[in-house]
């Protein structure tokens, strides 16, 4: 995939959004999000004129663990949960600030810090001078070795992330960040092979060295078993739980069996 993509066009972003129940007055409230099956069948039936907007199935539906509202049609779900979207402790969430991380792929550490950069310069009014100060230093912590969980209950820092996530502009600045960062990633290293690329970006997700890894034990796999060498590199990597890991595997698995329903060039 080349470096230069064009951006998410209005109608997706708008798409992402009113699935995930966004509002410009929203809170971290949101749960059962469920993308309809026809938004679905576009992003994958786009493919492959458009190899960026496909990737977001791979965050909602496997990282985030969104669902797809079912109108009879849909395989059984992998995930075994009849395509529901999670609940508010179980998922990621485009309002997401509170637990876990902030936006739907739940930023932390540098691509949280990328964010609050985001914020201070293009949404200065959020907040005064000296708030701006402090959270650009909690930017430059989070670029060595902060953490999340031990910024989360700051009220200031509470207070631009959810001034920030009720910005459109803000969500849409995760989606494209999400996509440059982990799903072209993930895509180049497949060698455009699109189930693979599916499982890899959730990988890639959690980590890149585990995303390296994964692509790399998938590679050396015959092309019908790729999927499976890395869900099996994802579990049992060697830093891996492989009992959390693969509770993981039936979401991992939902974007690459709605690609097979609906994308006619699927082999």
């Amino acid at each position: 995939m080349s470096q230069e993509h064009k951006s998410l066009s209005p109608k997706i972003v708008e798409g992402v959004l009113k699935a995930g129940g966004w509002s410009p007055t929203e809170d971290d409230t949101m749960q059962r999000e469920r993308l309809p099956h026809e938004f679905v069948k576009d992003l994958i039936q786009s493919y492959p004129s458009d190899k960026r907007s496909i990737g977001l199935l791979s965050l909602t539906l496997a990282a985030a663990k969104w669902g797809v509202e079912d109108d009879g049609s849909l395989p059984d779900d992998p995930a075994d949960d009849a395509w529901r979207g999670p609940t508010r402790a179980s998922g990621k969430h485009l309002m997401s600030y509170l637990v876990g991380g902030v936006g739907l792929p739940h930023l932390d550490v540098g691509p949280l810090a990328k964010f609050i950069d985001y914020l201070v310069e293009q949404h200065s009014y959020i907040g005064s001078a000296s708030e701006r100060d402090f959270m650009a230093t909690l930017a430059e912590g989070l670029r060595h070795k902060k953490v999340y969980d031990q910024i989360k209950t700051d009220a200031t820092f509470r207070k631009w992330m959810l001034q920030g996530l009720r910005r459109i502009e803000a969500q849409q600045w995760i989606l494209e960040y999400w996509l440059t960062s982990f799903w072209e990633p993930a895509y180049n290293a497949s060698g455009a092979d699109i189930r693979l690329a599916m499982i890899l970006a959730r990988i890639w997700n959690t980590r890149k060295d585990l995303g390296e890894f994964a692509a790399e034990k998938a590679r050396q796999a015959e092309p019908d078993q790729r999927v499976e060498a890395a869900l099996h590199a994802y579990a049992f990597n060697p830093k891996g739980n492989p009992d959390y890991e693969r509770r993981r595997w039936g979401w991992m698995r939902r974007p690459v069996v709605l690609l097979d329903k609906y994308w006619s060039a699927a082999p």
